[in-house]
C-alpha cells in the first residue's frame, strides 16, 4: 500500500483562519486527534512571524520568547473555544491576552539615507505578540464574535472566523475537512446500499 501524503495545508503554516490571532492558533494541527505543534523551536516561531507578514522587524526569538508566545497562543485558543461552546473563558487567559496586548508596538521611522520606512522596536518579539494579542482582543470583543467557529471535523477542531455571507461555514476549509466529510458520507451511503442488497 502506498503511504498517503498529507494535504499541503497540513504540513505547513496556515493563514486561512480569518485573523492573525486565529492564524497563530492554527500552529497546532489536529487539536482533536493527535496534536502537532509547528512552533516547537524559537526558529519556527521566527519563521511564522516572517510568513505572517511581520517581516518589517528583525526577529530572533529566544526559548523564553517562544515559551511566552505559546502561552499566548493557548490563552487565545482556550478563550475563543470557550466562547464558541458558550462557556466562560478563564480569567487567567483573558489577563494574559490583555497584558500581551499592552506591549508596545513597532513604530515606523524614516530612514535618513533612503527616506524609506523602517520599523523599530526595543523588543521585536513582544511587538509581534502585541499585534497578535490586539487582534485577539478585537475579534473576541467585537459584535462579529458570533462568526467565530470550530471546525466540525472532530479530529481537526481548528478555530476560524466565518466570513461567509450566510455565516454557515462548518469546516476550516472545504478542500480539506469538508471534502473528507463528503467522502465519508458518500462511503457510508454506498455501504448502506450494499448492506440493504444482502
Amino acid at each position: 500500500m502506498t503511504p498517503r501524503r498529507p494535504h499541503p495545508k497540513y504540513s505547513q503554516f496556515r493563514f486561512d483562519a480569518g485573523s492573525i490571532a486565529l492564524n497563530f492558533v492554527t500552529t497546532v494541527k489536529h487539536r482533536g486527534a493527535q496534536p502537532r505543534d509547528l512552533l516547537s523551536t524559537p526558529a519556527a516561531l521566527d519563521d511564522w512571524f516572517r510568513r505572517a507578514g511581520f517581516s518589517n522587524l528583525d526577529v530572533e526569538s529566544s526559548f523564553r520568547d517562544a515559551e511566552e508566545a505559546l502561552l499566548l497562543r493557548e490563552a487565545v485558543y482556550r478563550t475563543v473555544r470557550a466562547l464558541i461552546i458558550h462557556e466562560t473563558p478563564q480569567a487567567g487567559d483573558v489577563n494574559r491576552i490583555n497584558a500581551t496586548a499592552a506591549y508596545s508596538l513597532a513604530v515606523p521611522q524614516l530612514d535618513a539615507a533612503s527616506y524609506g520606512v523602517q520599523w523599530e522596536s526595543a523588543h521585536p518579539i513582544k511587538a509581534c505578540l502585541a499585534e497578535v494579542a490586539r487582534d485577539a482582543v478585537i475579534i473576541i470583543g467585537s459584535s462579529e464574535r458570533h462568526r467565530l467557529k470550530l471546525c466540525a471535523n472532530p479530529g481537526c477542531q481548528m478555530l476560524f472566523l466565518d466570513n461567509s455571507p450566510a455565516n454557515r461555514r462548518r469546516w476550516c476549509a472545504m478542500s480539506i475537512c469538508g471534502n473528507r466529510a463528503k467522502v465519508t458520507l458518500h462511503r457510508q451511503r454506498k455501504m448502506g446500499v450494499s448492506n440493504e442488497c444482502l
